[in-house]
């Protein structure tokens, strides 16, 4: 009987290639953020479309002051917002919309998630370390991409 031996997960593949970014690049995340953003490529890769909302009217519908704010909403403008400005940046800019634009409205979108008034419960330390990291994080997907042009 043949050595079994199992294909990695497309987790464990993720983390593989998070960990070679952050040595490339220079940047060593917490294991939260790590981890957030592991599961969040697996999340948006396994889908047909990546991105097939319009962002600013999902990030407005979920900031609306006259309805409970929307925590998923925010979690998914801001992941979006993530997985659209390092990994995809060409499909902003054939939009003709800035990559500063995305960061931005990903930003507030995570610190947004640290509001105590939403109706979900978020880890408002991981979200407002989303926010201030953003810019990282997005440099650490435009490695992974260029790494996997070469």
């Amino acid at each position: 009987m043949g050595l079994f031996r199992p294909e990695p997960t497309t987790i464990a593949e993720w983390q593989a290639l998070v960990a070679e970014a952050e040595v490339k690049t220079g940047y060593a995340f917490d294991e939260h953020l790590e981890s957030y953003l592991v599961l969040t490529l697996d999340h948006y890769t396994k889908k047909d479309e990546l991105i097939s909302s319009v962002i600013a009217l999902d990030f407005l519908k979920s900031t609306n002051i006259a309805r409970p704010r929307d925590g998923a909403l925010l979690r998914e403008v801001g992941d979006q917002c993530l997985i659209l400005s390092g990994l995809f940046p060409e499909r902003a800019l054939k939009k003709n919309v800035s990559l500063t634009y995305f960061i931005g409205m990903g930003q507030q979108a995570y610190l947004a998630l640290t509001d105590n008034r939403l109706k979900e419960s978020f880890d408002p330390e991981l979200y407002n370390s989303l926010s201030h990291n953003f810019v990282g994080l997005m440099d650490l997907l435009h490695s992974m991409r260029s790494n996997s042009e070469n």
